[in-house]
């Protein structure tokens, strides 16, 4: 099958996932971006004198029906010089995301670093909260009393700035508030931190979970794990059944066109409307983590823009009823992520498109 007809197929399956999404209405469970069945069962993986091999990317001069425009290396190799595939970081064919392009087996480099003791590799550090928390935290799935661990090491991250400034091969992270919260959440949270960046670095016993997430894709049930263990942690619960995510004050805040996914108006109008609705209307970025985890788990129903805020429905109570509404960015259709959310943790869904005033009041009458 040519490169051609591989990605008509994968758009194809695409398309009738889209419009099966549709017509199953509002509030239902939706299907996976991909079908859950094609992912592998979890894994773990100890690699005694282990590499991590420096993080590289790089452009792809491609034929423009290949999806894919970059390439990535960066992953873990066992004493011998041999790829731990488990350890790569796989996206699904979107064109913005670099394929991992790791060989097959190398050169035992001499490291710029070496960790002693025995370290848990977490995949590829992130300081977006969307990415942090739906591919990082999955990856420590496993049971922390189960995990002997000096710490957590990573690689950096694959799209924003290196997590810290200096040193050679690896440095250590200075998490910002709301990292530090996930990872304490997960049951993590006390172990040392390290990034590795442009240069080899050798891990004496290296722990490599296999990912439970394939980003816009599928879930496993091991990353919900990870999710509702995150939410438990918190106990308590808001007091609010109804809550909506407004984005107006980050907007107002962060005026550069490339934040702002919404004009003002629509902004004020879902502020006004949904707090007419009864909802609570909720500033997340204003809040702490745990704040923002406590208002979701009492949540009901949780609306919000299409994006990393709605994302907190990972940490909502299952069958949460979950309104997700366009934006410039999104107009006219779910994102692929938060129906990978809602799928895996049985959400029910439901989607007004951007501007779509009738929808939403359709919608918010019908609760």
């Amino acid at each position: 099958m040519s490169g051609r007809q591989v990605l008509g197929k994968r758009l194809g399956q695409r398309s009738k996932l889209d419009a099966a999404h549709a017509a199953a209405g509002p509030w239902s469970v939706p299907a996976a971006p991909d079908d859950v069945e094609q992912a592998e069962p979890v894994t773990v993986t100890e690699v005694v004198d282990a590499t991590l091999t420096p993080f590289r990317r790089g452009r792809l001069h491609t034929p423009a029906t290949f999806a894919a425009k970059s390439w990535m290396t960066g992953a873990v190799y066992d004493g011998s010089g041999r790829l731990v595939p488990s350890s790569q970081r796989l996206w699904r064919g979107d064109p913005r995301a670099a394929i991992a392009a790791d060989p097959a087996e190398i050169r035992v480099p001499e490291p710029e670093a070496v960790l002693s003791d025995r370290w848990l590799y977490m995949g590829h550090w992130s300081h977006h909260f969307g990415h942090f928390l739906l591919e990082l935290v999955t990856n420590l799935w496993p049971a922390r009393e189960e995990m002997s661990i000096t710490g957590l090491v990573a690689h950096r991250a694959v799209r924003t700035p290196a997590p810290a400034v200096g040193g050679g091969g690896m440095t250590t992270p200075q998490p910002n508030d709301w990292q530090r919260e996930m990872l304490a959440l997960t049951g993590y949270g006390d172990l040392e931190l390290r990034v590795v960046r442009h240069k080899p670095v050798r891990v004496e016993t290296l722990v490599i979970p296999s990912r439970p997430l394939l980003l816009k894709s599928w879930a496993l049930p091991e990353a919900v794990g990870v999710w509702r263990r995150m939410s438990e942690a918190v106990r308590d619960r808001g007091s609010d059944r109804m809550v909506f995510l407004s984005r107006s004050r980050f907007h107002a805040l962060h005026p550069k066109k490339k934040r702002v996914r919404a004009i003002e108006r629509w902004d004020v109008l879902l502020d006004d409307t949904f707090a007419a609705a009864g909802f609570a209307v909720v500033h997340p970025q204003e809040l702490s983590f745990t704040e923002q985890v406590r208002i979701v788990r009492g949540a009901e129903v949780l609306a919000g823009a299409s994006g990393s805020a709605l994302h907190l429905s990972a940490l909502a109570a299952p069958g949460t009823r979950v309104l997700e509404i366009g934006d410039l960015r999104n107009p006219d259709h779910p994102l692929a992520s938060q129906r990978m959310i809602d799928a895996a943790c049985g959400h029910r869904s439901a989607f007004v498109p951007y501007h779509d005033e009738a929808g939403l009041a359709a919608v918010l009458e019908a609760l």
